[in-house]
């Protein structure tokens, strides 16, 4: 996964371009369609798939969630493929990436 083409800093509405790849390389570009300063963001593309990232401040740091929906018109496609389970590890993983960055910065 390698972004394409952003604006310098996210906010609502902005839309970016990622390099990802399930099997086959392909181009994905996604609208921002949620976005609260220090508390969540949110984007979606064709399929309109909402990924979402909510922060919330807790003792000692934050604590991220990372809701997915996945009732677009494709949900049907997308549960035929297993993508929700697929989905669910590769979004853990990705805060497991998070986690590892930020606490290089303490």
């Amino acid at each position: 996964m390698r972004v394409k083409e952003a604006p310098e800093r996210l906010s609502l509405g902005a839309t970016f371009a990622m390099d990802m790849k399930i099997g086959i390389a392909y181009l994905t570009r996604n609208k921002v369609v949620a976005f609260e300063e220090n508390r969540c963001i949110a984007w979606h593309h064709f399929a309109q798939f909402v990924w979402r990232y909510d922060l919330e401040g807790v003792p000692g740091g934050t604590k991220v969630t990372a809701p997915f929906n996945d009732d677009g018109p494709w949900a049907f496609i997308i549960i035929w493929l297993g993508w929700p389970e697929k989905n669910r590890r590769a979004i853990e993983a990705t805060l497991g990436q998070i986690e590892t960055i930020v606490t290089a910065w303490r």
